[in-house]
């Protein structure tokens, strides 16, 4: 097994969890911004949501494809325009956790990199992280765009077998498994299956898995 050089970690529903309130207010933000620009009813921008990102994988980039018209970056900077501070406190657990973890990490995200920044200063675990990797790095080819991972790859300089990502969606973990990359679903319920390697029900129940990767050579 080719040594684990360095851990990427998600970040909406993974380094914090929808229990927080944030992501379902994110999901109101790009309903918002939805019905504004496209012209559409509530009801309509809804269902846009839902085919986008099921369909896609990111309302983003369905927007991209059947909207190129268009204003992508406006839609980003709208819909995390947000004070996350109303929703997340310090994590020391997680702290704890990242500082155990004797390997780089990194923070891999579909959102944008000031959105990444705010929310791991909040969370008190900015610092364990040598890189953020956002939607607009990666070309706006957002995950599970095997681009994007070839991206990240590509700038990590390290083949996809040296690193693991923690994601709580299985279609971003199976994307990363065709790169070679081991995965981690971290998703409560979440099970193991073609392209997830691991599941835990919350991040903090991944290190003694992500230790043995560690571990082992």
């Amino acid at each position: 097994m080719t040594a684990i050089k360095h851990l990427l970690f998600d970040l909406d529903d993974t380094l914090y969890t929808d229990a927080s309130g944030l992501f379902n207010e994110l999901g109101l933000r790009i309903e918002q911004w939805t019905l504004q620009a496209l012209n559409v009813n509530e009801t309509e921008a809804k269902a846009l949501r839902r085919r986008y990102f099921t369909t896609y994988g990111t309302t983003m980039a369905g927007l991209l494809l059947e909207h190129p018209e268009v204003d992508i970056d406006d839609y980003l900077d709208f819909v995390h325009d947000l004070d996350i501070t109303r929703y997340l406190n310090p994590d020391p657990r997680l702290a704890e956790m990242l500082s155990r973890l004797p390997a780089p990490k990194s923070v891999f995200t579909n959102s944008i990199a000031s959105w990444a920044e705010r929310i791991t200063q909040q969370l008190g675990i900015r610092g364990y992280f040598e890189h953020i990797f956002d939607v607009r790095a990666v070309g706006y080819r957002s995950k599970p765009d095997r681009h994007a991972f070839n991206w990240v790859l590509a700038t990590l300089n390290l083949p996809g077998e040296a690193c693991v990502l923690l994601d709580d969606r299985v279609s971003y973990l199976q994307g990363a498994a065709t790169a070679g990359i081991h995965t981690v679903l971290v998703r409560k319920g979440g099970q193991v299956t073609d392209g997830v390697d691991f599941a835990v029900d919350h991040v903090l129940d991944a290190e003694p898995i992500i230790q043995q990767l560690l571990q082992s050579v």
